[in-house]
């Protein structure tokens, strides 16, 4: 296990900011979708002096991120997401703008969805306020999303996921007025895991991007389905991990924020 060091200065070396993100993610150990590559997927020179951290890795974002005098982009969704490609066009283009000015990406999946305190479902859990919290929503043969238990009504519950992300809230509610209790929470775009609720007999879900069957199936199954959107519900982990390399190299850091308003 690596020991974490605090190390006076502003300037860090790719490899010790790489191997805290490796050990505290158990980026090794987790599976996960090829495409996410998850860890280093762009070197810069060795050295960091400001990180940035993002949802997504688009052309804009890379962009946003050199403007601000980054060399490091942390990532939730890695550069590799379109899958094995020609570097042609707008994906060389990408690659190439990342080397001509130093700027190192790193990429954190489902290691970031899951850990349990500074994972996108862990800040959720934590913004809201749940107790008793274990890891419960299994997706695609992983514990990612969280169960909790909220001190409010279906309604309250509603208006403190809005206020957490920022987002309009939608999906369908059985009974505004009743306790939320036992709620299950998976970030991003998990609605396909509602009969997984049922059978597990939770009555309200929170999860992120909208899904017009899972809507349909909710009112079936009777359960309170509650969407804030893909984007706003994964933007917890890489502030988090943000903090941490803050907290623990002194490196400033910096949040691009480019929403998908879905």
């Amino acid at each position: 296990m690596l020991t974490l060091k605090q190390i006076n200065g502003t300037m860090t070396s790719l490899t010790d900011i790489t191997a805290l993100l490796d050990s505290a993610l158990r980026i090794k150990d987790i599976k996960d979708a090829p495409v996410a590559l998850n860890g280093l997927q762009v070197e810069n020179n060795g050295c960091v002096t400001k990180v940035a951290l993002a949802v997504d890795g688009s052309q804009k974002t890379i962009d946003d991120a050199i403007a601000a005098g980054a060399d490091m982009l942390v990532l939730h969704h890695g550069i590799y997401w379109c899958g094995l490609r020609p570097m042609t066009g707008w994906f060389k283009k990408k690659i190439e703008t990342c080397l001509r000015h130093n700027l190192a990406i790193y990429g954190a999946h489902l290691p970031l969805d899951l850990h349990p305190q500074l994972g996108n479902n862990a800040g959720i859990a934590q913004a809201l306020g749940l107790q008793d919290c274990t890891p419960e929503v299994d997706y695609h043969g992983t514990l990612i999303g969280i169960a909790g238990t909220f001190n409010g009504t279906v309604a309250e519950l509603k208006q403190q996921y809005a206020t957490i992300t920022g987002s309009n809230i939608t999906g369908y509610i059985c009974d505004a007025h009743a306790p939320a209790g036992r709620i299950a929470v998976c970030s991003g775009g998990a609605g396909d895991v509602i009969y997984q609720m049922h059978e597990k007999g939770y009555k309200t879900y929170l999860t992120g991007e909208e899904n017009h069957w899972v809507v349909n199936a909710a009112q079936d199954l009777g359960i309170n389905i509650l969407f804030a959107g893909h984007y706003a519900t994964e933007t917890f982990g890489v502030k988090a991990l943000g903090k941490l390399l803050e907290q623990t190299f002194h490196l400033p850091t910096v949040f691009i924020d480019n929403p998908t308003y879905m």
